[in-house]
């Protein structure tokens, strides 16, 4: 008996967006694909299992995605990483410790995840990330302007997001950068 692979489009307050979840957490989202190119990118990353149109199983990821996209939820919902590279898993695992509100540059990412130099390598596994804002990729900052960096598409999108973000978190700066440094984030 193969698993079951939900999936639905849902209006969010950044448009509509595609989801998909397994019982292990949110599969995939996507604000940007046609219907038939995320199918395709599921059946890739889940060859076994049955895709089905089922916006009730999806219910509890559905209300979380609208939440948190309205600023009324900030703790992280489960994610299915089946069929994801060990690289970008880890560093989808570190974006996902970014604490709501907070940033971190491509090069502190790649050093959370032990190679510090690999901040390019960590914007391509953010390039390919199907599970957007499950994993806070707006978090992840250019550490020449503190925002720039943003393969997700419209950067408005993250801009909003920083923003919202920093409106419920009190201490940031108005550039959405913490007043956290790098050392205080090291010994958390």
């Amino acid at each position: 008996m193969s698993a079951q692979l939900a999936f639905a489009t849902v209006e969010t307050p950044i448009g509509p967006m595609l989801l998909a979840a397994t019982d292990a957490g949110i599969a995939a989202l996507s604000g940007d694909t046609s219907l038939g190119t995320f199918l395709a990118a599921l059946r890739r990353r889940f060859p076994d299992a049955d895709r089905v149109p089922d916006e009730g199983a999806l219910r509890e990821a559905i209300d979380w995605l609208r939440g948190y996209l309205a600023g009324t939820h900030r703790k992280a919902f489960a994610v299915d990483l089946g069929g994801i590279g060990r690289w970008d898993a880890a560093v989808y695992g570190a974006i996902r410790a970014i604490p709501y509100g907070e940033t971190a540059t491509y090069g502190e990412v790649a050093a959370m995840v032990g190679s510090p130099r690999a901040a390019r390598a960590v914007g391509g596994a953010l390039s390919r990330c199907p599970l957007f804002p499950a994993v806070p990729c707006h978090r992840v900052v250019l550490a020449a302007d503190g925002i720039s960096g943003w393969g997700g598409g419209d950067i408005r999108v993250k801009r909003r997001l920083l923003a919202l973000e920093r409106r419920r978190v009190p201490g940031l700066t108005d550039s959405g950068h913490s007043r956290v440094t790098r050392r205080d984030r090291a010994r958390r």
